[in-house]
């Protein structure tokens, strides 16, 4: 065929293996949806016809079971002994006088006529000698039941009657409708299908279980159709959803199929075991017949497609032959130019066209790469300078940094922990591949954004936004996710402001980030500043306050350890109570480190020469934990208290009397005259000595004494508040109140709440 059209048609080898392949294509795509469609269309009928046969199935195992189920349960109320001497006493209860065991009966009937399962509306217990019937809303008389409550055509009063001296044990009968008649005002009760049960022997009672036929059908049949039918053993219907059915119709099915077709209709049915009925489900030929006609209208489109593409790959070839023809000969000409070639020889016409564009691309890839590198530095030169307000003389320059655009600035603040090292990277090259992760991120959703590296431990993206409603959420979120991996080695905490306008200036734009970059949380995470956090709190707050000062300098000149860490501790529980950022507790430290240096030049040379090699404040930007925190303050503190302790162990007669009678004595009234009476110098000198030898003033000696001995006391909780603080010299409670929330924060009672063990 290639040779017929080459010398039909006069077309080159190109041109014949186009039409001759598309030709291919095309014709094995029609067969193949040809062969598919006529095996399709078998099975589809097949599956329609099996897709009924399991849907009766299953409507006559769920009807058969519930059937069966329902009897069983009925009967099994004569199972419970007390149940059963109830029913017989009301079977004469006029005679017996039992009407009060009618709730006892009920109450039994509930999980019956209440399982939601069952579809029962009522459970009616119908008794002959009193002529009254017991169901779910009490008593009433037979007559009232099924005149008043119950009423159907099918069912006159008469026939519950007659049903007495009926013999058998359990039937099932034809649904019908069923109203109620009260005070002229008539209420449908729907579509009742009646099965009574006779629980021998005896015959003067039987249940009649009113069955909702119409809910029980739409839960246990489901098809195409909602054409369902009931029929008993005669061929006369129980339940039907239309009334056009032939009555004589089941005599017809036959027992070794599954399937019935007429003219009009397919008729499913199946015979159940347990009851003998026969459940057909009917569904009309049309409603199958129509999908099988949607695809004959499928097959004639099909083969009109086809017909238009043959045609279309005809015009398409011939479009194409001539503008490639032109790339051919062009190639051709380069060839031979180049010396690779004579105007003799075949040339290939796609071989040369692949040659010639692989070695094209390849040069242009390796032009682009030298470029993008070159303007990518250029750019982060611009951009940089641009933040850092430096002035580009370069006109070039100025032009590759784009403010045509809304933009936005993001910037990632990183912090490297020690476990970093382990890794055997430097700090600056760990921030380098963060930078080119992120902006590879950034890349795919916005080209023209670009990420620089601004300080050892910072990087900024500027993200240039087309459309300034753009949603940054979702990738801030992926970059949260993947930095928190890694959250062992390094944090980060992320910010970014508000899209600013085109043209805006770049440095303010970055410094109300970096301001943003100070709420960092004092937490061991990744965080994301999210613009909608307010910018307040607590920041730049000096923390400690006038009370806090006397506080701290009454604990650090008494020497105690333990007492300064409940200090720090207490401290750093404002600070989380006030929600406190990074910034905050690195402002506390600040403090406590200046009003350390105010102590320490009052002390004595000896003591300030033990508090040499204390921490660095700038350990303090590192910190992301408030345990780093709390070591920190201890290696800060240690060498003062310890110095200041070494200066008070020094034996001196004095101020050992003065601390060992406070000791012993600290439930008494002590006071400053009192001590210099006994030591028989004046109160003024005593002071003065007190002060200079233990570096805290007598008063405030006592009462931290006196403090810390309560806090030990509160631990007893047998003892009372007044008892506690009668021990340490306290005879007016509400002082010894005021003076111990002065010292610790909270009240005593609080104190005892939080600690006691």
């Amino acid at each position: 065929m290639s040779l017929i059209l080459t010398k039909k048609l006069g077309y080159t080898t190109l041109f014949t293996k186009l039409l001759l392949g598309f030709l291919a294509v095309i014709l094995l795509l029609a067969a193949f949806n040809l062969v598919s469609f006529f095996y399709l269309k078998r099975q589809i009928h097949q599956e329609i016809v099996k897709y009924n046969e399991l849907s009766i199935n299953h409507a006559v195992e769920g009807y058969e079971d519930h059937f069966r189920l329902t009897r069983e349960m009925v009967l099994g109320l004569n199972q419970n002994s007390l149940w059963a001497t109830h029913i017989n006493l009301l079977r004469h209860a006029r005679v017996n006088k039992a009407y009060g065991y009618v709730n006892d009966v009920i109450a039994e009937m509930k999980q019956l006529y209440t399982n939601p399962f069952l579809y029962i509306d009522n459970l009616i217990i119908d008794f002959r000698s009193d002529a009254y019937v017991i169901e779910k809303d009490g008593t009433s008389s037979a007559k009232a039941m099924f005149g008043t409550y119950y009423i159907s055509p099918s069912y006159p009063p008469e026939f519950w009657d007659r049903q007495f001296d009926e013999s058998y044990a359990y039937r099932v009968f034809p649904a019908a409708a069923f109203t109620e008649n009260t005070a002229g005002h008539t209420v449908s009760k729907g579509i009742l299908m009646p099965m009574i049960i006779k629980m021998m022997p005896y015959r003067d009672m039987y249940f009649i279980v009113m069955i909702d036929a119409q809910k029980l059908t739409q839960d246990l049949h489901v098809s195409i159709s909602d054409q369902f039918y009931i029929l008993n053993a005669d061929g006369q219907p129980l339940y039907q959803t239309s009334a056009d059915i032939n009555s004589g119709l089941v005599t017809s099915f036959d027992p070794g199929h599954s399937y019935m077709q007429t003219k009009d209709y397919y008729y499913f049915y199946k015979k159940g075991a347990g009851t003998g009925f026969t459940y057909v489900s009917r569904v009309p030929v049309q409603s199958i017949s129509g999908q099988l006609l949607n695809l004959n209208l499928i097959l004639l489109s099909l083969l009109a497609i086809v017909g238009v593409l043959i045609v279309l790959t005809f015009l398409f070839s011939r479009r194409m032959h001539q503008p490639i023809r032109l790339i051919v000969d062009e190639l051709k000409g380069y060839e031979t130019d180049a010396g690779s070639g004579t105007d003799n020889e075949p040339v290939r016409e796609i071989e040369l066209i692949t040659r010639k564009m692989h070695h094209m691309r390849i040069s242009h890839q390796s032009i682009s790469r030298d470029l993008a590198r070159k303007n990518s530095m250029l750019r982060h030169y611009a951009y940089t300078n641009k933040l850092k307000n430096i002035h580009m003389n370069l006109k070039e320059i100025q032009e590759l940094t784009d403010t045509s655009l809304p933009y936005v600035v993001v910037v990632y603040q990183v912090l490297f922990k020690d476990a970093f090292e382990h890794y055997q990277q430097k700090t600056g090259k760990g921030s380098y591949y963060l930078r080119v992760y992120v902006d590879n991120v950034w890349r795919q959703a916005f080209p023209d954004a670009v990420t620089i590296q601004t300080e050892p431990h910072q990087i900024l993206t500027l993200l240039f936004l087309p459309d300034p409603e753009a949603d940054l959420t979702p990738y801030m979120q992926r970059l949260l996710q993947v930095f928190s991996v890694d959250r062992d080695s390094y944090l980060v905490t992320m910010a970014h402001g508000a899209v600013q306008p085109a043209g805006a200036d770049f440095t303010a734009a970055y410094e109300q980030v970096q301001e943003r970059l100070k709420l960092r949380r004092l937490v061991d995470e990744t965080q994301w500043i999210r613009p909608d956090v307010p910018d307040g709190g607590a920041r730049g707050e000096r923390y400690l306050k006038a009370m806090w000062e006397q506080e701290f300098q009454t604990r650090l000149m008494s020497g105690s350890e333990e007492g300064m860490q409940e200090w720090v501790r207490r401290s750093l529980d404002q600070l989380e109570k006030k929600q406190a950022v990074a910034s905050d507790y690195r402002q506390f430290a600040k403090d406590v480190s200046g009003e350390l240096d105010k102590a320490l030049r009052q002390l004595p040379a000896a003591a300030s020469a033990d508090a040499g090699g204390r921490p660095p404040l700038e350990e303090t930007r590192r910190f992301y934990c408030r345990a780093q925190y709390e070591r920190w303050f201890a290696d800060l503190l240690h060498p003062v208290l310890q110095g200041i302790r070494r200066k008070t162990e020094e034996h001196d007669p004095i101020t050992s009397f003065v601390t060992e009678y406070m000791c012993t004595h600290l439930d008494e009234d002590i006071n400053l005259d009192m001590m210099a009476d006994k030591l028989n110098i004046t109160s003024g000198y005593l002071s003065t000595y007190f002060k200079e030898k233990t570096g805290v003033n007598f008063s405030d000696y006592l009462n931290d004494l006196r403090i810390r001995t309560a806090k030990e006391l509160l631990q007893n909780l047998d003892l009372r508040i007044q008892d506690v603080a009668a021990r340490v010299g306290y005879r007016n409670v509400n002082s010894f109140i005021r003076m111990f929330k002065r010292h610790a924060g909270i009240t005593p009672g609080e104190y005892r709440r939080k600690y006691a063990s």
